[in-house]
Protein backbone atom coordinates (compact mmCIF):
# COMPACT_ATOMS: atom_id res chain seq x y z
CA UNK A 1 0.00 0.00 0.00
CA UNK A 2 1.80 3.26 -0.66
CA UNK A 3 1.54 6.44 1.31
CA UNK A 4 1.67 10.03 0.74
CA UNK A 5 5.94 9.95 0.55
CA UNK A 6 5.09 7.45 -2.08
CA UNK A 7 2.72 9.08 -4.13
CA UNK A 8 4.76 12.08 -3.88
CA UNK A 9 8.20 9.78 -5.23
CA UNK A 10 5.97 8.78 -8.01
CA UNK A 11 4.99 12.11 -9.10
CA UNK A 12 8.46 13.51 -8.65
CA UNK A 13 10.12 10.56 -10.76
CA UNK A 14 7.01 10.68 -12.95
CA UNK A 15 8.21 14.41 -13.43
CA UNK A 16 11.94 13.30 -14.36
CA UNK A 17 12.62 9.71 -14.65
CA UNK A 18 16.35 10.29 -14.07
CA UNK A 19 16.06 12.69 -11.17
CA UNK A 20 19.25 12.02 -8.60
CA UNK A 21 17.81 9.94 -5.67
CA UNK A 22 19.69 12.35 -3.18
CA UNK A 23 17.81 15.32 -5.10
CA UNK A 24 14.89 13.08 -4.59
CA UNK A 25 15.28 12.89 -1.01
CA UNK A 26 15.71 16.34 -0.08
CA UNK A 27 12.31 16.87 -1.47
CA UNK A 28 10.15 14.32 0.14
CA UNK A 29 12.26 14.79 3.07
CA UNK A 30 13.99 11.51 3.69
CA UNK A 31 17.67 10.10 3.51
CA UNK A 32 18.91 9.07 -0.03
CA UNK A 33 18.57 5.40 1.51
CA UNK A 34 15.24 5.15 1.96
CA UNK A 35 14.46 7.18 -1.09
CA UNK A 36 15.96 4.55 -2.81
CA UNK A 37 14.57 1.30 -0.87
CA UNK A 38 10.96 2.97 -1.10
CA UNK A 39 11.44 3.14 -5.00
CA UNK A 40 13.13 -0.54 -4.88
CA UNK A 41 9.66 -1.51 -2.76
CA UNK A 42 7.66 0.06 -5.79
CA UNK A 43 9.71 -1.50 -8.39
CA UNK A 44 9.56 -5.31 -6.75
CA UNK A 45 5.50 -4.41 -6.22
CA UNK A 46 5.15 -3.37 -9.78
CA UNK A 47 4.01 0.13 -9.12
CA UNK A 48 6.78 1.25 -10.98
CA UNK A 49 6.83 -1.09 -14.39
CA UNK A 50 9.39 0.86 -16.14
CA UNK A 51 11.08 4.51 -16.85
CA UNK A 52 10.85 6.52 -20.01
CA UNK A 53 11.35 9.34 -22.13
CA UNK A 54 8.89 11.97 -23.23
CA UNK A 55 9.93 13.40 -26.08
CA UNK A 56 8.99 16.22 -28.81
CA UNK A 57 6.85 14.78 -31.14
CA UNK A 58 7.21 17.88 -33.81
CA UNK A 59 11.23 18.30 -33.54
CA UNK A 60 10.59 14.35 -34.65
CA UNK A 61 8.93 15.40 -37.80
CA UNK A 62 5.34 13.59 -36.76
CA UNK A 63 3.55 17.42 -37.18
CA UNK A 64 0.04 16.06 -36.83
CA UNK A 65 -0.95 14.16 -33.28
CA UNK A 66 -4.41 12.90 -32.94
CA UNK A 67 -6.98 10.76 -31.00
CA UNK A 68 -9.14 8.37 -33.22
CA UNK A 69 -11.90 6.73 -31.21
CA UNK A 70 -12.60 2.81 -32.70
CA UNK A 71 -16.03 1.03 -33.03
CA UNK A 72 -14.77 -2.21 -34.58
CA UNK A 73 -17.30 -5.25 -35.11
CA UNK A 74 -17.13 -8.22 -34.36
CA UNK A 75 -16.54 -9.36 -37.51
CA UNK A 76 -14.14 -6.97 -38.49
CA UNK A 77 -11.58 -7.44 -35.53
CA UNK A 78 -8.94 -9.88 -37.67
CA UNK A 79 -8.74 -7.16 -40.46
CA UNK A 80 -8.41 -4.53 -37.76
CA UNK A 81 -5.78 -6.16 -35.70
CA UNK A 82 -4.00 -6.82 -38.81
CA UNK A 83 -4.26 -2.71 -39.44
CA UNK A 84 -3.24 -1.66 -36.68
CA UNK A 85 0.27 -3.45 -37.37
CA UNK A 86 0.68 -1.81 -40.70
CA UNK A 87 0.43 1.42 -39.00
CA UNK A 88 2.22 0.86 -36.14
CA UNK A 89 4.91 2.93 -36.90
CA UNK A 90 2.03 5.63 -36.44
CA UNK A 91 0.55 4.35 -33.23
CA UNK A 92 1.75 5.97 -29.96
CA UNK A 93 -0.69 4.29 -27.56
CA UNK A 94 -3.55 2.00 -28.08
CA UNK A 95 -5.95 1.24 -25.60
CA UNK A 96 -9.47 -0.85 -25.44
CA UNK A 97 -11.87 1.33 -23.91
CA UNK A 98 -15.74 0.84 -23.02
CA UNK A 99 -18.72 2.81 -24.82
CA UNK A 100 -19.95 3.18 -28.39
CA UNK A 101 -16.18 3.60 -29.12
CA UNK A 102 -14.01 0.05 -28.04
CA UNK A 103 -10.40 1.50 -29.07
CA UNK A 104 -8.55 4.41 -28.61
CA UNK A 105 -5.82 5.23 -30.79
CA UNK A 106 -3.06 7.86 -29.54
CA UNK A 107 -1.48 8.62 -33.52
CA UNK A 108 1.41 10.74 -33.97
CA UNK A 109 1.87 11.30 -38.33
CA UNK A 110 4.54 13.17 -40.55
CA UNK A 111 1.93 14.59 -42.03
CA UNK A 112 -1.03 15.16 -43.47
CA UNK A 113 -1.35 12.53 -46.31
CA UNK A 114 -0.11 9.38 -44.00
CA UNK A 115 -2.86 10.64 -41.63
CA UNK A 116 -5.76 10.44 -44.66
CA UNK A 117 -3.89 7.45 -46.09
CA UNK A 118 -4.36 5.24 -42.59
CA UNK A 119 -8.00 7.02 -42.26
CA UNK A 120 -8.76 5.72 -45.35
CA UNK A 121 -7.48 2.02 -44.66
CA UNK A 122 -9.48 2.44 -40.65
CA UNK A 123 -12.60 3.13 -42.63
CA UNK A 124 -12.72 0.19 -44.45
CA UNK A 125 -12.80 -2.04 -40.94
CA UNK A 126 -14.38 0.12 -38.71
CA UNK A 127 -16.15 3.29 -37.84
CA UNK A 128 -14.28 6.16 -36.19
CA UNK A 129 -14.17 10.04 -35.04
CA UNK A 130 -10.93 11.80 -34.92
CA UNK A 131 -9.86 14.38 -32.10
CA UNK A 132 -7.09 16.46 -32.96
CA UNK A 133 -4.35 17.38 -30.17
CA UNK A 134 -4.27 21.21 -30.61
CA UNK A 135 -1.76 21.68 -27.72
CA UNK A 136 -0.39 19.93 -24.76
CA UNK A 137 -1.13 21.63 -21.78
CA UNK A 138 0.88 19.20 -18.94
Amino acid sequence: MSDPTDLQIIKELNHNCRIKVTQLAQLVHLTPPAVAARIQRLEDAGIIKRYTIEVDLEKMGFMRQVFIQVAVAAQQQSAYRELIQAYRQDIRHHYQTTGDFTHLIEGAFPDQHRLSQSLQALSMVATYRVIDAIDELF
